[in-house]
C-alpha cells in the first residue's frame, strides 16, 4: 500500500484559485469602506466642531480653528453666523461636508 504523503500539483492550483476569487470580492468592498469610513469621520468631526463654533459665536465667545484629524479644510475658524462652511475629508473620502453658519447643520452625499 502506498502512503499519500502531501497534496497535487492540481489540489494547490484550486486552493490558490478560490483564495483568488475571494481576494477579488474582499479588496473592492474594503476600499469601499475605507472611503466611508473617511467620510463620516470628517463629517462627524465638522458636525461637532459646528456645533462649538455657533455656541461659541451665539455668546460673543472667541472661536477656536478646527482641529485637522479627519478633514483637511477649513484652515480658520468660523468668523460669521450667516453662511456656509464646506468640510473636506482626508484621503481616500471624496465628499464634502457642507454645514451651515447659522444653525449647525451638516449634510453630505457620500461617494460610495
Amino acid at each position: 500500500m502506498n502512503k499519500q504523503q502531501g497534496f497535487t500539483l492540481i489540489e494547490l492550483m484550486i486552493v490558490v484559485a478560490i483564495i483568488a476569487i475571494l481576494a477579488a470580492i474582499a479588496l473592492p468592498a474594503y476600499n469601499n469602506y475605507r472611503i466611508r469610513s473617511a467620510e463620516g469621520a470628517c463629517q462627524a468631526e465638522a458636525k461637532a466642531y459646528m456645533n462649538s463654533a455657533v455656541s461659541a459665536l451665539m455668546s460673543s465667545m472667541t472661536v477656536a480653528a478646527p482641529e485637522h484629524k479627519a478633514c483637511t479644510s477649513p484652515t480658520t475658524a468660523i468668523s460669521s453666523i450667516t453662511g456656509t462652511t464646506n468640510f473636506v475629508p482626508k484621503s481616500p473620502g471624496t465628499a464634502n461636508t457642507v454645514c451651515s453658519n447659522s444653525t449647525a447643520t451638516c449634510t453630505m452625499t457620500p461617494s460610495v
